[in-house]
């Protein structure tokens, strides 16, 4: 289970990454993701590699993020998806909390989700292809 959010909120970067441990959840820049499709194919792929036992991640929330960023390391996909100064950003949550407890964890604000259903043939092939060796 995945929950997505897009949120701003007051919490300083350090805050805001505690609460994201203790939520088991991502926050990704807002442009980083143009469409739903995006995320649930990294979300499925995410699943599957941890299925077939071929993540190279121990959290689903960081294997998520690697194939979100179509990287192979973990640094390399948090900057590439890390939240700018604007304090709005997209979270993806893996735990089962309300809703109402993450807002208020997080000191934030709900906004519209403002993302395509489908995404872009290019970005999507870049996700699944992102493991392939050549």
């Amino acid at each position: 289970m995945m929950r997505v959010l897009r949120l701003q909120s007051g919490l300083d970067q350090e805050n805001l990454l505690k609460a994201l441990d203790r939520i088991d959840a991502v926050a990704v820049r807002t442009d980083a993701v143009e469409s739903l499709e995006e995320i649930e194919l990294a979300h499925h792929l995410a699943e599957t590699s941890f299925r077939k036992k071929t993540n190279i991640a121990r959290k689903m929330r960081y294997e998520f993020l690697l194939w979100l960023a179509g990287k192979t390391d973990i640094r390399s996909a948090m900057e590439a998806t890390s939240i700018n100064e604007t304090r709005e950003f997209l979270l993806l949550v893996f735990s089962d909390k309300k809703k109402q407890d993450i807002l208020r964890l997080l000191e934030a604000n709900e906004r519209p989700l403002a993302l395509k259903k489908n995404g872009e043939p290019l970005k999507l092939e870049r996700i699944s292809l992102s493991r392939v060796k050549n």
